[in-house]
């Protein structure tokens, strides 16, 4: 063998080691679950149900996904007092913040920025009850600031002060804040739930309505 193949073959044997090592390291690295850090409310969250902040349900979610159009329809069902899930509503602190899938989605961006405003003249909820019930009505819209601006009469807002503050820096400032802390802990999809700073692997409605009644 000569001097040349020699340091062929041996070069080849040390990439193929170095490889073998990361390769082992990317594997046995252990998944992250556990985000403490985003597990406060803010003043600027949007929230609902217990005030008493003892349990934290985060969700990051995309108002025009029909997936988080699901699982927000499923927590609507916790709120009336008749509902047998309503204790759900009484020992947790719901929170939303915003992840919109802007590269599928081309109007998330807009929803969350009307959710905001609307949010300025304490009405969040309702316009997000809206924007996710008409869901299907303005998501194909090539734009739908007209659309989001009759909710917001619908809503008897101001809605000279609404269209000021869906174009406001606070407010897209706001979505886009959301957006960048979801990025940083591995959201990745919608909806995507942290129950006390812990991420939660959602499999089915039944599966986390339990999770949330075993509380």
């Amino acid at each position: 063998m000569t001097l040349k193949n020699i340091l062929i073959w041996t070069g080849s044997i040390v990439v193929t080691f170095i490889l073998l090592f990361f390769a082992y390291k990317l594997t046995n690295n252990p998944v992250k679950t556990d985000f403490q850090e985003i597990n406060k409310i803010r003043a600027s969250d949007q929230t609902k149900w217990s005030r008493e902040n003892k349990n934290i349900l985060i969700e990051y979610s995309d108002i025009q996904c029909p997936a988080c159009k699901g699982f927000y329809d499923v927590l609507k069902t916790f709120e009336a007092s008749s509902s047998p899930d309503f204790a759900i509503t009484q020992k947790t602190t719901l929170v939303f913040r915003h992840f919109p899938l802007y590269q599928i989605h081309k109007n998330a961006f807009s929803a969350g920025y009307s959710a905001e405003a609307a949010g300025n003249q304490n009405k969040f909820w309702e316009m997000v009850n809206i924007l996710y019930d008409k869901q299907t009505e303005w998501s194909a819209l090539s734009n739908p600031k007209d659309y989001f601006i009759k909710v917001a009469k619908s809503l008897k807002l101001d809605t000279e002060k609404f269209q000021k503050d869906i174009d406001s820096k606070e407010v897209k400032d706001k979505v886009q804040s959301d957006l960048t802390e979801g990025e940083s802990v591995g959201v990745n999809s919608t909806p995507t739930f942290f129950l006390n700073g812990q991420k939660v692997d959602v499999n089915s409605f039944d599966e986390f309505k339990n999770l949330l009644k075993s509380l």
